[in-house]
């Protein structure tokens, strides 16, 4: 077993892009590698692209063991090190594929939080106004999902408006913060048939700004009511 083994699955056809190859890491590779954090079972991937050419870690990735019985030193002294742990090996992913995470390992990918993670205090102040326009629907969602005033009150700018089918979030960043912010706003409020459910979810630049408008309004209240907002995490 050895670093590369971040490649451990691929969807087939085409080349991998971010959003594939993090999930190909979280399902297939933390049980046994770290990115940054120290060895595991397996050695720690960050890195790995400056460790070892791209021609020698295709080469492992798709056939480790003919790599390691062809005599190859590095290989044969990983085998060694990692108690002899067994990499299977990966022929039916293309070189594009093993290209396309690589880059993105060599962009220190499983660092970069997805957009939506952003914490809401770096978003400018276009992302609010946009964010606005969505929860008051004068400009429509991505996927085609109910605006969020239709059950949902906010206050903003002085004014409070909005169905009363949901909870007021004037405050909600408040309560819930970032974090679990980030988790709800993943998920429609009105999910259809499995097969088509996705189409309420947000996109997340619309998940991002939201929270960010979210975070505005409790502000705001917390500022008109003289009390002191809680520390975000």
């Amino acid at each position: 077993m050895v670093a590369a083994a971040v490649l451990l699955l691929s969807r087939g056809g085409g080349a991998a892009d971010g959003p594939d190859a993090k999930l190909i890491f979280n399902r297939r590779c933390t049980a046994c590698h770290t990115f940054g954090k120290g060895t595991k079972v397996g050695p720690d991937l960050k890195g790995v692209t400056q460790r070892r050419s791209r021609l020698w870690l295709t080469a492992f990735i798709r056939s480790s063991q003919s790599v390691i019985g062809a005599g190859d030193a590095v290989a044969r002294a990983l085998f060694q090190e990692f108690k002899q742990q067994r990499m299977p090996d990966w022929k039916d992913l293309s070189e594009g594929q093993v290209a396309a995470i690589l880059d993105w390992l060599e962009g220190n990918g499983p660092e970069q939080k997805a957009l939506d993670e952003r914490n809401a205090a770096v978003a400018t102040r276009a992302d609010v106004d946009r964010a606005r326009d969505l929860f008051f629907g004068t400009a429509p969602l991505a996927n085609g999902g109910l605006a969020c005033v239709t059950c949902h009150r906010l206050q903003w700018e002085g004014s409070t408006s909005g169905g009363s089918l949901g909870p007021d979030l004037t405050a909600a960043y408040t309560k819930y913060q970032d974090g679990a912010l980030t988790v709800f706003l993943r998920r429609p409020c009105f999910p259809r048939q499995p097969e088509s459910s996705a189409a309420l979810y947000l996109t997340p630049q619309e998940s991002f700004s939201l929270k960010a408008l979210l975070r505005q309004a409790a502000l705001a209240s917390a500022d008109a009511r003289g009390a002191r907002p809680k520390r975000e995490n």
